[in-house]
């Protein structure tokens, strides 16, 4: 596979104000990486509806997508797109008051799911939008917590979360989220959590009998969901490098026959202490972060095999990698 559709957003410009993720990007960007000529160009921008974000410096970013037949699904903060690559445009827009900071959209079982980080909640919708499940992923009832009555697109954030979900993944036929605050990956209607190593994870993507995860800290940790055990486990860290510097946030994973892609975003500084707690160890390892990228590793993760700088291109920060190869092509 030699083409890869990126999410993640453009980092708004600000040199003398310390920004929060939820005011930091000022476009949504879907990007075509292309690993064989090391092109990367943005074919599609897009900023959520005035009536559907916070009045005050609102952040425009897609998080994690799916592909869905020929199209995708995309999230932002607020809203679900249903996107139609090969014509560039949005086919329906899917937006409710419980959506407050969403990290990832996927149809699984044939439904459509919304993972809302921002209410530690995954809601599940038909094809017209409307909601026919929600459901909490920690023991306490999402609607004890928050008020149906508040629009929470409106509320810049609800940090800090008791789970912080990230993603879903269909494995095992069952329906698992990751949680960051637990270090797990949570079956969503019933049984053990599998435990990830204590790593705040990021993403779940299936593979065969497998479920590879991805850690923000900068590791890739293999599981087995059946047995509910945990296969492998990758510290990037120890890949041989010659830059010395922190990796960054590390999100999104795409298989190869021969290597997996890892996504990373460059580190810039939080007020929000929880962000990097993860971080503490490598931080002042180097004064220069490392730009926002996709690396490819061999499968056992002994080198990196190849780097594809992404920021130059305008996207400052990757959320998900998919395959364009098997959707046909993308519209210039």
């Amino acid at each position: 596979m030699a083409r890869y559709l990126i999410t993640g957003g453009r980092q708004r410009v600000s040199r003398f104000v310390r920004r929060e993720e939820w005011t930091s990007f000022d476009k949504a960007v879907l990007a075509e990486l292309d690993t064989v000529t090391g092109q990367t160009r943005v074919i599609f921008e897009y900023e959520g509806a005035a009536e559907r974000v916070p009045e005050v410096d609102p952040s425009h970013i897609f998080k994690s997508a799916s592909w869905d037949g020929e199209r995708l699904l995309l999230c932002t903060q607020t809203e679900v797109l249903v996107y139609d690559p090969h014509r560039n445009r949005v086919v329906r827009t899917i937006s409710h008051p419980c959506f407050n900071d969403l990290h990832h959209v996927a149809r699984i079982d044939g439904r459509i799911h919304v993972v809302s980080t921002g209410l530690d909640l995954v809601v599940v919708v038909d094809d017209d939008g409307a909601i026919i499940e929600e459901k909490s992923v920690i023991e306490v009832p999402t609607w004890t917590r928050f008020d149906r009555a508040v629009d929470y697109r409106r509320v810049a954030t609800t940090k800090p979360h008791q789970s912080h979900p990230n993603y879903i993944a269909w494995a095992d036929g069952r329906r698992w989220v990751t949680r960051f605050e637990q270090r797990d990956a949570f079956p969503l209607d019933g049984g053990e959590p599998i435990k990830l190593a204590d790593r705040p994870v990021h993403d779940g993507v299936p593979e065969g009998d497998l479920c590879w995860f991805t850690a923000v800290s900068g590791r890739v940790i293999v599981t087995e969901p059946r047995a509910g055990r945990v296969v492998s486990d990758f510290d990037l860290d120890r890949v041989p490098r010659s830059d010395g510097a922190a990796l960054g946030w590390c999100r999104g994973l795409a298989h190869e026959p021969d290597r997996v892609l890892v996504g990373f975003s460059r580190l810039r500084p939080t007020k929000f202490a929880q962000n990097l707690s993860w971080l503490r160890p490598a931080l002042g390892r180097a004064p220069e972060p490392l730009p926002s990228r996709v690396c490819a590793y061999d499968r056992g993760f002994t080198r990196e095999v190849a780097r594809w700088d992404v920021e130059e291109a305008g996207v400052s920060a990757v959320f998900s990698m998919l395959s364009a190869e098997v959707r046909g092509a993308i519209a210039s």
